[in-house]
C-alpha cells in the first residue's frame, strides 16, 4: 500500500468516529482524487454536497463524475449551479463534459465563456477539435488566445487583386480558370459531373516569373479566403509542433472556407522523403500528405496551391491524384507578356513615348522580376540625371535598353539545370512543358 493510501486509510478511520467533520470529509475527497479513486471520491463529494448545497462541492463533484467516465452525472450535477459558480475553471469543465457527451454547441458556447474569464486557460488543440465537430466558436476566440502554437486569424486575407494585374501567362491563366475559378464560381454544375470544389494544383519555374502573385490573383478571382505559408510559418525547433503548425493552418482554413492556401517553396515542406537524412523532415511531409487526402481531413472548398523551383525536389506521392493532381509549368513571359508587364510597371511613372516591341524583344529569358529590375534601374538612371541637370525628363526608350545591358536575365542557371532533368529524368513525361519552352525559345 501506497503512502497516500495509507494516508486515506487513517483518515477514514477517523472520518468514523467524526462523520459531520465537512472540511475532514473534503480534505479525503480531494486526496482520493489525487490517488485516482474516483469513484470512491465520489460518494465522498455527494456527501459534503447534501451537507452543505455549496456550489464548490458541487463543481468537486462533477469533476469527479467526469474523471470516473460518468458524462451524464456530471452534467447533470453542474449545470444548474453554472451561473451561481460562472468561474473559468466551471465553464471549461463543462465544456469538456458537453464535448464528451457529443454536445458540441454547448461545448463551444460554454468553452468560449471560459476563454473570456481566463485567457490562460486557452487550448488550441481543443479548439480545434470543437471546431472540426462544427461548434460555431467566435473567431475572437482564435485571435485573443495567447498561445504559441496557434495561428492567428490575421494569416486569412482577402486579395483585392484579379488575373487583370497579372502580364501575360495567358495559356496558364485559362489552366487555372477551368481548374479552379469555374469550379469555385458555379459549384453545382462541376459537382453534377463529379468534380470536387478544391483539391491540389503545384505551379513550378523559374524564380521571379510570378507564381506567388499568380496565387494570390487567383484567390481574388474565385472572391476566396487566402492564406500564403513557407517553411519559416511552419518549422518549429521542438519535436511535432511544426506538423501541429501546419495542421492549425489547415484547420483555420477548413473553417473559412472557401480559401486558397497557397504554400510557397513546397519543395521545403514537402521534400522527397528518400533523400531525407533526418526523421523529423519525413514526418512533416507525411503530415501534409495527410492533411491534403487523409481520412480525417474534409477538404471541400479548400484549395491547396503550391510553388517551388525545384519540382524534382518534391516528394512523388504529392503529385498524385488527390493531392498535387494537377501541375503547371509557369514559364518567363513571352513577347506579349512582356510588353504587357512592361506597361505595368511603368504606369503612372513620367514616361516618353516608348517603344515597347523594341524594348521586350531582346527579353526572351528574363523573368517578370527581371522586368520589373530592369524599370527600376532605368528610372534610377533619369533620377541621376535629372539630380545633375536640375531639368526634369520622362523616361524614354534609350533608358530601358541602357538598364537592359546592366540587367541580365535570372532565369539562365534555373533553365540548364531544369533542362538537365527534363532530358534525362522525365521518366513519367512531367517535365515536357520544359522541353517545349526550351524549343521554342532556340
Amino acid at each position: 500500500m501506497s503512502d497516500i493510501d495509507n494516508t486515506i486509510h487513517a483518515l477514514l478511520e477517523a472520518l468514523q468516529f467524526s462523520p459531520t467533520n465537512i472540511r475532514l470529509r473534503k480534505h479525503i475527497a480531494e486526496m482520493l482524487m489525487q490517488a485516482g479513486r474516483y469513484s470512491e471520491a465520489i460518494e465522498q463529494w455527494r456527501e459534503v454536497y447534501q451537507q452543505t448545497e455549496d456550489p464548490d462541492s458541487a463543481l468537486s463533484l462533477s469533476e469527479a463524475y467526469y474523471k470516473n467516465n460518468q458524462f451524464i452525472e456530471a452534467k447533470k450535477t453542474l449545470k444548474p449551479f453554472l451561473t451561481a459558480k460562472s468561474t473559468a475553471d466551471s465553464y471549461l469543465l463543462f465544456s469538456h463534459i458537453c464535448y464528451e457527451l457529443g454536445d458540441d454547441q454547448e461545448a463551444g458556447d460554454a468553452y468560449q465563456k471560459a476563454i473570456e474569464r481566463d485567457q490562460e486557460l486557452s487550448d488550441p488543440e481543443y479548439l480545434v477539435q470543437l471546431l472540426a465537430r462544427g461548434a460555431q466558436v467566435p473567431q475572437k476566440i482564435l485571435v485573443e488566445g495567447d498561445h504559441e502554437d496557434f495561428m492567428p486569424e490575421d494569416i486569412v486575407e482577402r486579395p483585392k487583386i484579379t488575373f487583370q494585374q497579372v502580364g501575360g501567362l495567358e495559356a496558364v491563366k485559362d489552366q487555372i480558370k477551368m481548374n479552379i475559378v469555374y469550379p469555385f464560381q458555379q459549384p453545382a454544375l462541376f459537382k453534377s459531373f463529379g468534380k470536387k470544389v478544391g483539391g491540389g494544383l503545384l505551379m513550378y519555374g523559374p524564380p521571379g516569373c510570378g507564381k506567388t502573385y499568380l496565387a494570390r490573383a487567383t484567390a481574388g478571382e474565385c472572391q476566396a479566403h487566402f492564406i500564403s505559408i513557407s517553411i519559416h510559418d511552419v518549422l518549429d525547433m521542438y519535436i511535432g509542433n511544426s506538423e501541429k503548425n501546419l495542421h492549425n493552418i489547415f484547420e483555420l482554413a477548413r473553417h473559412h472556407t472557401p480559401t486558397i492556401i497557397f504554400i510557397d517553396e513546397l519543395d521545403a515542406l514537402g521534400a522527397s522523403r528518400q533523400q531525407m537524412l533526418h526523421h523529423h523532415g519525413r514526418m512533416l511531409t507525411n503530415q501534409l500528405l495527410t492533411e491534403l487526402d487523409g481520412i480525417d481531413s474534409n477538404n471541400s472548398e479548400v484549395l491547396v496551391l503550391g510553388a517551388t523551383n525545384s519540382p524534382w525536389f518534391v516528394d512523388a506521392s504529392l503529385r498524385r491524384p488527390g493531392r498535387f493532381d494537377r501541375i503547371l509549368f509557369v514559364p518567363p513571359p513571352d513577347l506579349e507578356a512582356r510588353i504587357e508587364i512592361l506597361q505595368l510597371h511603368l504606369l503612372g511613372k513620367p514616361i516618353d513615348a516608348i517603344d515597347y516591341a523594341r524594348v521586350a524583344r531582346p527579353m526572351e529569358r528574363y523573368s517578370g522580376a527581371d522586368i520589373q529590375a530592369v524599370c527600376s534601374i532605368a528610372a534610377e538612371r533619369v533620377i541621376t540625371q535629372v539630380m545633375k541637370s536640375g531639368k526634369m525628363r520622362p523616361i524614354r526608350t534609350e533608358d530601358l535598353l541602357e538598364a537592359l545591358k546592366v540587367c541580365k536575365p535570372s532565369t539562365l542557371e534555373w533553365l540548364a539545370t531544369a533542362k538537365n532533368y527534363a532530358t534525362y529524368s522525365n521518366g513519367a513525361n512531367a517535365y515536357d512543358d520544359i522541353l517545349a519552352y526550351l524549343k521554342k525559345i532556340r
